[in-house]
Formats: C-alpha cells, structure tokens, sequence
C-alpha cells in the first residue's frame, strides 16, 4: 500500500497528475489532494478520477500507470 495524491491544479493540457507520498514533483500541500493508501496506482488513478477528469499518474513515482 502507499499513500497517494492528487494535484488540485490541471496541468497545461489538463490533467490532474496522481502522485505518491514520496515523489520529489509532488505539489505543495495546498496543490494537492489526499487519496488514500491505495493498493496500486491504477486503483489511485480511478479514485482520482472520482473528483477531477482527466486525470494521469506521474511519470517519475508512478511510471507504470503514466500513459503519454
């Protein structure tokens, strides 16, 4: 299990980027969104994207779900 964020600012193409706790690109606090601690990112990417659309994994902390 890790713990999982979402950015609450869309990203230029506007995606809202999913990030572990450990990533060094993880926004400010007050940029960000607590997911949970998620089994797998996959599992993050579709809670995030209960309350923000589109959404895409990061793809330095979550490279295996990032899709370019």
């Amino acid at each position: 299990m890790a713990e999982f964020y979402v950015d609450t600012t869309a990203q230029s193409n506007g995606e809202h980027i999913v990030h572990n706790a450990n990533c060094t690109l993880l926004p400010p606090k007050e940029s960000i969104r607590y997911l949970g601690s998620i089994a797998s990112c996959n599992s993050a990417l579709k809670k995030a994207a209960e309350m923000f659309k589109p959404v895409n994994a990061c793809p330095q902390c979550a490279s295996a779900c990032h899709t370019a």
